[in-house]
């Protein structure tokens, strides 16, 4: 009969399961993982059939981005993986509410500009000013 060693002995790693299976809020990516159990072998020796001119090499699936949907699946996580996708996130969620008090002021601006003659910044410049 075997003994198994004191309980200093055991590595804290001592066992890493192949595969995390949790809900998705304890995974780092925030995502459930789309693949299956694939071996070693079959991911090596069992590749698809074919030639995908647009690819850089043939051997590597994702080259430039092919394939991927980054855009999607880091808009639909809480916090954002990539650092360059936070500049974007809260685009539609001001930050600071409206505050209409001085909305008048522009009608205001508009009707004394119009009434007076002053047609300059009411009308569209003309083409041969338009920088763009």
């Amino acid at each position: 009969m075997k003994r198994r060693p004191p309980l200093s002995a055991v590595s804290v790693f001592g066992h890493v399961p192949a595969r995390r299976e949790g809900p998705p809020e304890l995974s780092y990516f925030y995502r459930v993982a789309k693949t299956g159990d694939v071996s070693t072998y079959n991911s090596i020796f069992n590749r698809p059939e074919g030639y995908n001119k647009r690819l850089h090499r043939c051997d590597r699936e994702h080259a430039k981005g092919h394939g991927l949907h980054i855009n999607e699946e880091e808009m639909g996580r809480p916090v954002a993986v990539l650092s360059s996708s936070e500049y974007g996130r809260r685009i539609n969620k001001p930050v600071e509410r409206v505050i209409r008090e001085h909305a008048r002021i522009n009608l205001l601006e508009a009707e004394f500009y119009r009434k007076n003659g002053i047609t300059c910044l009411l009308e569209e410049p003309s083409p041969s000013l338009d920088p763009c």
